[in-house]
């Protein structure tokens, strides 16, 4: 018995595992409704700071920082995926990066609850405190659908500012931006979305942890 090979046959079979598809995320949908994926960003310190000066900014500093503004929730663009959401905190990751990040820069920084007072520096015989204050975070998770699959492509940017004061009172001031991107496959029920927004926030987190430290790094007044 000769057996033909039917490309209507063939077509209609994608086609029905293409529907089963749909379905199966439907459902999967229908029963999970919209879901909180948490974007978990592991701490990237950066090593690789480019710096005028081969040695380090001498003596004692203290650093302190405020980073509420480092959380938020990320709803992705457009309708697919709309129902799910991306938590996304940066905060200790953040931080634990920064202090690795300076302690490269500066010969000794102690970490404090709040930037002391000229009188408290004085007390602990520190050259200044440093104080990092987040201002912004923005996250954004674009959905890029293909014909099997989906990819969900993210971007994060962290905006910081970064006061650094004496016993005699401001030596340096100013923002600093970092962004990041991240792109990882969809996954079932859009759950890809976590791992690429937390990998676009540990490219942000490194690129701005990297700016502050070549700011003060490379600030004159600070080696004084």
């Amino acid at each position: 018995m000769t057996a033909y090979f039917s490309y209507e046959q063939l077509a209609a079979d994608l086609w029905g595992v293409c529907v089963k598809k749909i379905i199966q995320m439907c459902v999967a949908a229908l029963f999970l409704g919209g879901c909180a994926y948490s974007a978990a960003p592991v701490s990237t310190p950066a090593f690789d700071t480019a710096l005028s000066y081969s040695d380090k900014i001498p003596g004692k500093w203290v650093l302190a920082v405020d980073l509420d503004k480092f959380s938020e929730t990320v709803r992705p663009s457009g309708y697919a995926c709309a129902i799910h959401s991306y938590p996304l905190d940066v905060r200790q990751s953040y931080q634990s990066a920064l202090n690795q990040t300076l302690q490269n820069v500066f010969e000794s920084v102690e970490v404090v609850d709040r930037p002391p007072t000229a009188e408290q520096l004085k007390e602990m015989n520190a050259k200044g405190s440093i104080f990092v204050r987040a201002e912004a975070m923005s996250g954004r998770v674009d959905v890029l659908p293909g014909f099997w699959s989906a990819n969900m492509r993210s971007r994060v940017e962290l905006v910081s500012a970064v006061l650094v004061d004496g016993p005699s009172g401001r030596l340096f001031g100013k923002t600093v931006e970092g962004d990041g991107e991240g792109e990882e496959s969809a996954g079932l029920v859009c759950s890809g979305g976590a791992k690429s927004l937390a990998a676009a926030a540990e490219d942000a987190m490194k690129d701005n942890v990297r700016g502050i430290a070549e700011t003060l790094g490379n600030a004159p007044n600070l080696r004084k």
